[in-house]
């Protein structure tokens, strides 16, 4: 087994930034940390190229916290990848571009990934079992950042490890710095994947799915540990989850994707109470009440989401949605602004609330005036 300085010698090769220096690309600026415009992703296709993400543009502010939400395969995790220029081969960001503090990623010759990843902008994937290496040991990969980034020694970064694991409540940090990821169950080692995240107080976490596969109490110490980073260090959190609960009590603004691109956003409480997408209000309405009687038959979107990157004319929603016109077959539907009554600003960098929907910007439809009562 090669010790932890071969391990970081073959990763690493030597500190990529020196402690304290922020290096191009910095988020401390004011500005927004990360500013995702007209972002759209492709995959190679029998007949040419296929968009899973398309045309998607939002920005993450310092300190906000960022729901993103969607049934599989709507295109979020590919979105967080695009980020963090990780996107699989053969994909590829086709279009757009994703800003680091204002300097665009992939252009700039110095804002080299291994400059920003984990300093900057830090991802806990789906599967911590595929970011963690099976044949390392725990307490190894936990300093590995530290080491690299933050360029403490050997036992200075054990120490702020075993604080990482406890933090993140695992229950025997200095056993488990000897043990190999196969040995923890699944709960275990996304707690480690996220103490390893945060370990470099990074401007953004993408959080993709971090609460999956734990079980409440544990879920409530991680939320509230990433409320702590935000407010304690003003980081960021994309927290991206098919868990509208945890989305509604964590994040301050939403971002609804489907078809592989945004249909709603804005804030959380807005949405949650008037939700302007019927898609949004499908997915609102599988969740079960906690309150008044059980239905026979518990709320479904009827139909599957489309498959990546195979898109009908109109509005991808349209074959599933109970409000489908023949416009909707047609005309895709821009993101534009909503408000009570219709139509208030367009675009969805300065609107507060906007939606993709026909619907929702007609009140002759009777979504808008029925306040969210449309089915």
């Amino acid at each position: 087994m090669a010790s932890d300085r071969q391990w970081l010698a073959r990763r690493s090769g030597g500190p990529a930034v020196p402690p304290g220096s922020a290096g191009p690309g910095s988020a401390d600026s004011g500005g927004p940390v990360v500013t995702v415009e007209h972002l759209t992703v492709a995959f190679p296709h029998r007949t040419g190229t296929s968009e899973v993400v398309r045309d998607v543009s939002f920005a993450i502010q310092p300190g906000e916290r960022i729901g993103l939400v969607g049934e599989s395969g709507s295109g979020k995790s590919l979105t967080a990848r695009a980020i963090m220029q990780l996107i699989p081969a053969p994909g590829r960001v086709s279009g757009g571009r994703v800003l680091l503090g204002g300097t665009e990623l992939g252009i700039d010759p110095r804002l080299k990934p291994s400059t920003w990843r984990g300093t900057q902008v830090a991802m806990i994937t789906q599967d911590p079992l595929s970011s963690l290496n099976p044949l390392v040991r725990i307490g190894v990969q936990a300093a590995e950042m530290l080491r690299f980034h933050r360029g403490l020694s050997r036992g200075a970064a054990r120490t702020r490890a075993l604080e990482l694991l406890a933090a993140v409540g695992i229950p025997d940090p200095a056993r488990t710095l000897t043990q190999f990821p196969a040995v923890l169950s699944g709960g275990m080692r996304q707690r480690v994947a996220l103490a390893i995240a945060i370990s470099c107080g990074p401007r953004l976490l993408i959080a993709d799915e971090p609460t999956t596969a734990l079980d409440v109490t544990i879920q409530a110490q991680v939320l509230d540990l990433l409320e702590q980073m935000t407010a304690e260090q003003g980081s960021a959190v994309l927290l991206i989850s098919h868990d509208l609960g945890v989305v509604a009590s964590f994040c301050d603004r939403l971002l609804v994707m489907y078809g592989g691109r945004i249909v709603e956003s804005g804030p959380t409480a807005e949405i949650i109470s008037a939700p302007a997408h019927p898609y949004t209000r499908a997915l609102m309405a599988s969740v079960p009440s906690m309150t008044g009687d059980l239905p026979d038959r518990l709320a479904s979107i009827p139909g599957s989401p489309p498959a990546g990157g195979v898109w009908a004319a109109g509005c991808a929603f349209a074959p599933r949605c109970p409000l489908a016109a023949p416009l909707c077959r047609e005309t895709d539907p821009e993101l534009l602004g909503v408000a009570e009554g219709g139509v208030v600003e367009a675009g969805s960098a300065t609107a507060a609330h906007a939606a993709a929907c026909h619907a929702a910007h007609d009140p002759s439809w009777g979504l808008v005036a029925a306040g969210g009562g449309a089915s």
